[in-house]
């Protein structure tokens, strides 16, 4: 009878934490973690432990925090799969301020979803195919600047989407032959534009493949006019710029490395 008595006291304390109950790592007996994790190379540890920590910091100030309490947000060169943040916008609706970093270059699907509630934007800085594909939400941006290829259907949405624009920086940007100056037919009160160690290309689908092009000569006399009423001009000297002057110009310079066929990037 004891020996059954154990038995159906074993089976009831299995049943409490079955299937069902979720355990966490802390919860693991030490001897059984610490074998798990000496298998696992020094390196691997390290990286999961910093980014397991850094998003568990970035979960818990977002739910602690009110809703519309986080202005600004900056994103480096780690991506994160989509819903992660679809749940980062959720939480920050009012974020005046968005800088995403130009080692993500082609990486801008996995923020499609979320630009669609920021639409409060003021102050951004990201690719120029998020920018054609989300332009929606960039009506109230005051400060803009883009990084990547401004083919001639980029530049309309940034002439027609973007009434408020005040400064616009695209520096180190692949412009086709018409891009600039269809920018400044629309926006006659610009008062920063910025196009250091941009250039202009014939090809600009052959280059948003490659990110490597040979440049032509911008139509200067027409730029000039059509920039005339701009407070802040920032160009280079073709003479005095390096980067400018080069046969072959990278409309990607802080890309780490290249891939063949950039949709082989893994999320994590």
């Amino acid at each position: 009878m004891r020996l059954k008595a154990a038995r159906l006291s074993r089976a009831a304390s299995r049943a409490e934490t079955g299937p069902t109950m979720v355990r966490s790592w802390d919860d693991l007996n030490y001897d059984i973690l610490m074998g798990i994790i000496n298998r696992v190379p020094w390196r691997c540890r390290l990286y999961v432990a910093c980014l397991r920590r850094y998003l568990c910091f970035l979960k818990h100030m977002l739910d602690i925090k009110a809703v519309d309490s986080c202005s600004a947000l900056c994103i480096g060169e780690t991506v994160l799969k989509a819903h992660k943040y679809v749940y980062i916008a959720k939480r920050t609706p009012s974020l005046q301020w968005l800088v995403i970093s130009e080692a993500l270059c082609y990486r801008y699907s996995c923020f499609m979803q979320a630009m669609r509630y920021w639409r409060k934007l003021k102050k951004v800085k990201c690719p120029v195919d998020l920018f054609v594909f989300r332009s929606v939400c960039f009506e109230k941006v005051e400060s803009l600047q883009l990084f990547g290829v401004v083919y001639d259907a980029a530049a309309i949405a940034i002439r027609d989407r973007c009434p408020r624009l005040r400064r616009l920086y695209l520096i180190s940007c692949a412009l086709s032959i018409t891009a600039l100056s269809t920018i400044l037919d629309g926006h006659k009160r610009l008062e920063v534009l910025a196009t250091r160690h941009s250039f202009c290309v014939r090809d600009c689908s052959k280059t948003a493949r490659i990110g490597i092009s040979q440049s032509v000569e911008w139509n200067e006399e027409e730029i000039r006019c059509k920039a005339a009423g701009i407070k802040l001009h920032l160009r280079c000297t073709k003479q005095h710029c390096p980067k400018c002057s080069a046969t072959w110009k990278h409309c990607y310079p802080k890309m780490k490395g290249r891939l063949a066929n950039y949709r082989c990037w893994r999320y994590i």
